[in-house]
């Protein structure tokens, strides 16, 4: 487990978030099972009344590490969407489209 999964499970139950982001990131249910697991173990979280909070320690170690949660590789901000991506002609190719499908 890298830091930064680490750190990101923590930020989540901080903010109360969804784990929606951490799917994002790549990881799966298991691997926040566990993550979630250590972290307990470590005294960085804690269970109280069926929630799972931040413990003082955790705080700590979340203030000290937030900039490993920030994405700084600009390639990485935007992801290209190739599903849409239309394979590349011939230079000659001349396109006609079907006379029934056009609406104007």
């Amino acid at each position: 487990m890298t830091k930064r999964k680490e750190i990101l499970v923590l930020n989540m139950v901080e903010n109360l978030g969804n784990v929606k982001r951490l799917l994002r990131e790549g990881l799966s249910y298991r691997e926040i099972s566990d993550i979630t697991n250590k972290l307990v173990q470590d005294e960085l979280l804690s269970y109280y009344e069926k929630r799972i909070i931040l413990t003082e320690k955790g705080k700590v170690v979340l203030d000290q590490n937030k900039l490993l949660i920030k994405e700084t590789n600009k390639e990485n901000w935007i992801q290209p969407e190739n599903k849409s991506r239309v394979k590349k002609h011939e230079r000659n190719f001349i396109y006609l489209p079907n006379q029934t499908e056009l609406d104007f």
